[in-house]
């Protein structure tokens, strides 16, 4: 059995991040952004690059997240009920949208991201954040999980866990599984990934699945 990659090389990791960056600049890196449109703008070590993060296994690093399935869109309606209902008991804020579906393309870069700038090129950490294409919740549309963010600006990038201490996650935790979203990542959970108490998974009736 091949063992794991534990980390990339470092200056390829720094060199891919920062045309990442540029592409997010010229507006070329977006949420919507395919496999093969982020191909043409790298050369063939960035290429290479990518497809070792898409095969990536969560598993072969302790780290049981599910499979994440096909994609297919359908869940801001259900988030204009959720906010709605908030807004209604909460006059003045909102459960606002830090990201919701991403491609596989840009899953790669938040990926590369967190790698790089967050845990130095080591993969064994940055996998129990943030999961490469086939497994994260932010690929799927019509079960994406959505990450809030509120009208204070939290979860900040220094303390995102603060979350958990503002008046939207209580309102979540309580009314959320009314509109079909569930918390993916509650502390200590059984799948090995880091508490993320922004990001909530819609997660649609079977009948409605089945649709998808």
């Amino acid at each position: 059995m091949a063992v794991p990659v534990r980390s990339f090389d470092e200056a390829l990791l720094s060199r891919f991040l920062a045309r990442l960056d540029q592409l997010e600049a010229d507006r070329v890196l977006t949420p919507v952004i395919t496999l093969d449109r982020l191909r043409e703008f790298l050369d063939d070590g960035q290429r290479d690059l990518v497809e070792q993060i898409i095969r990536l296994r969560p598993g072969d690093y302790g780290v049981e997240t599910p499979y994440a399935g096909d994609l297919e869109p359908r869940v801001f309606e259900k988030y204009t009920a959720l906010n709605d209902a908030f807004a209604d008991e909460h006059p003045g804020r909102q459960l606002l949208i830090q990201s919701c579906y991403r491609s596989p393309a840009c899953q790669v870069a938040v990926f590369v991201g967190w790698l790089a700038a967050r845990y130095q090129g080591d993969i064994g950490q940055a996998i129990r954040h943030v999961s490469p294409p086939a497994y994260s919740q932010h690929t799927i549309a019509s079960k994406a999980a959505i990450d809030f963010k509120n009208v204070d600006g939290s979860p900040s990038d220094t303390s995102p866990g603060d979350f958990a201490y503002t008046a939207e996650y209580a309102w979540l935790r309580q009314h959320a599984a009314r509109f079909r979203f569930q918390e993916s990542w509650l502390p200590g959970n059984e799948f090995g990934m880091g508490a993320e108490p922004w990001h909530w998974q819609y997660r649609p009736p079977p009948r409605e699945a089945d649709l998808g």
